[in-house]
């Protein structure tokens, strides 16, 4: 049997202030908030939530408007809510295997 425990986890992605609106540009389907300081307060209401009751560990996945445009291009996909959030996950597995194991 395998008592290895799995740990479930989540990159959310993390926009700067000053690239919030490039990234508004970059994604116009997605759903937005109107500004930056309220879809920073929703966002960390989700993190917390997240680890709170759910359990999972969560990573803030800073990304950045042309990182994330040159992620897509070079992997071959589409720029939008799917790929950002792909680029989230892998920015948490990343952590994870970076990340001591006793």
């Amino acid at each position: 049997m395998d008592n290895t425990r799995q740990i479930q986890a989540a990159g959310l992605p993390w926009f700067a202030r000053e690239d919030y609106e490039a990234f508004r540009r970059l994604l116009p389907n997605r759903a937005w908030h109107p500004t930056f300081d309220q879809w920073q307060a929703a966002a960390q209401q989700t993190f917390d939530k997240l680890q709170a009751e759910r359990g999972i560990r969560v990573f803030k996945a800073h990304v950045k408007s042309d990182a994330f445009a040159e992620w897509c291009l070079a992997r071959g996909r589409n720029i939008d809510t799917d790929a950002l959030l792909q680029y989230g996950n892998d920015f948490a597995m990343r952590k994870l295997q970076e990340m001591p194991t006793h």
